[in-house]
């Protein structure tokens, strides 16, 4: 059943001392082979493992990060860094113990959840590596409707910027490793300033709900994420080979207009939006700072060529290029 008597022994002794309701540990055999890990049955459950078998792949689940691999990896390489040194360093007796808080995507629900990850090692060798590691991982009790707040704008119901910016490390990180374009449309509400003063910010509130649930009709596909960038910009993260990007900015900036929603110091009497929009093919280790400057680029001059425009990052290389004589 297992490896070694060492295996065996503490196995045994895991399954006395830490028969807990909810708590996963797991071992990992350095020595016989440090790409399986072994775990109870909580730890199966919890991660879809198939229990009928003894080891299990460390290459398929981290058992230090769940789905790290899948995840972690390609959502924030900073963090997967991070992870990778700190368990380099358990492994060498540099530290005594490894704490680590990972989120995991539990397909049957369709759903993240959070662990919390500890782990240490049992046995070291005369030279103090580590030899025998044991971890123990515990379900975090933040409800998921909390984690969903988290990440909502309070007014609009969209994502907000905190998620955003997490989409699209996520996105570029797919991106690169797949070989996908990723596009971002920015949209900003044209006068808005002037609707504040002259409406009111309870009337601003409401403008920036009917623009919001505007853009989620439009964008009701579940591969568009929606989010408030700021105030009154919105964007659109989008990575679809078989979506038309500059349509469907196109799209939401007609459906904004018509809306029909009053605005006395615009010179059209309506609220309208201004869109940019950009795509690029992200290269591994690249960050989206590089998208968000392109659709703000386009954003900017939608807005100079006399707002409810659509402009592309394309077409303003294009005006560029051809203003200085370049050709492009």
């Amino acid at each position: 059943m297992f490896p070694n008597e060492r295996v065996s022994k503490y196995f045994a002794m895991c399954e006395e001392l830490l028969d807990f309701q909810g708590v996963a540990w797991w071992l990992i055999d350095l020595e016989d082979n440090p790409g399986l890990f072994y775990c109870n049955t909580t730890m199966c459950e919890t991660f879809s493992l198939d229990p009928k078998l003894t080891a299990h792949s460390v290459a398929k689940t981290c058992p230090i990060a769940g789905d790290y691999n899948q995840n972690i990896a390609i959502r924030s390489t900073q963090l997967a860094q991070q992870i990778f040194n700190e368990y380099h360093q358990l492994r060498h007796g540099e530290i005594a113990e490894y704490n680590n808080r990972f989120p995991y995507y539990d397909q049957s629900k369709d759903e993240t959840v959070y662990f919390s990850s500890r782990a240490k090692a049992l046995v070291r060798d005369d030279n103090g590596n580590a030899v025998l590691l044991m971890g123990i991982i515990e379900p975090e009790t933040v409800s998921s409707e909390l984690f969903a707040l988290a990440k909502t704008d309070g007014l609009t119901g969209l994502y907000n910027r905190r998620e955003f910016d997490a989409q699209l490390e996520l996105l570029i990180g797919l991106g690169g490793r797949n070989h996908h374009a990723v596009s971002m449309i920015m949209c900003d509400i044209d006068y808005f300033k002037s609707y504040n003063d002259s409406l009111g910010h309870y009337a601003g509130d409401d403008c920036l709900k009917h623009v919001s649930d505007g853009i989620k009709r439009v964008c009701s596909r579940s591969v568009n994420h929606v989010f408030r960038y700021g105030g009154e910009e919105f964007a659109i993260l989008i990575m679809d080979d078989q979506i038309n990007v500059g349509d469907l900015a196109e799209s939401i900036r007609h459906e904004i207009h018509a809306l029909n929603l009053h605005h006395p110091k615009s010179p059209s009497g309506s609220v309208t939006v201004s869109v940019g929009y950009a795509s690029f093919a992200p290269e591994l280790g690249m960050t989206g700072q590089r998208l968000i400057e392109k659709a703000d680029m386009a954003l900017y001059a939608a807005k100079q060529r006399g707002r409810n425009q659509v402009c592309s990052h394309d077409q303003v290389l294009t005006c560029v290029t051809s203003t200085l004589g370049i050709s492009a």
